[in-house]
């Protein structure tokens, strides 16, 4: 049995809110995002990246990884310093975005491993 058997419709909303952030995120940011979450939560190395990462993808990489940590002690340094590289209203979209990307790979983590297979 796959999520997918169990919960249908609730999966098809959760994918399209995940759609929805690939849109409006950068491609290269959003997998970026994605590696780092998924390496973390396996406990594993984030793949080797082709070139060094900028600014942008530093600052909002700390980000991330200060969500995954503890969210609630985010120092307004980390959140300033990500939301430079975004125009008014995009910290928020990016952020969404990356919950969502972890939302995702923790049911992935949690199907494969309580159910047997991925969604």
């Amino acid at each position: 049995m796959t999520l997918e058997d169990l919960q249908p419709d609730a999966l098809a909303a959760f994918d399209a809110a995940r759609a929805r952030a690939a849109e409006i995120i950068d491609p290269g940011l959003l997998r970026a995002v994605q590696e780092r979450i998924t390496a973390t939560l396996e406990g594993s190395s984030a793949p080797s990246r082709d070139c060094e990462p900028g600014a942008r993808e530093i600052d909002c990489l700390a980000l991330v990884d200060q969500m995954l940590i503890d969210v609630s002690s985010m120092s307004d340094e980390t959140v300033a310093a990500a939301n430079r590289h975004f125009t008014a209203g995009g910290l928020w979209d990016f952020v969404a975005a990356a919950y969502l990307m972890e939302a995702s790979i923790r049911l992935d983590i949690a199907s494969t491993r309580l159910l047997g297979g991925s969604r």
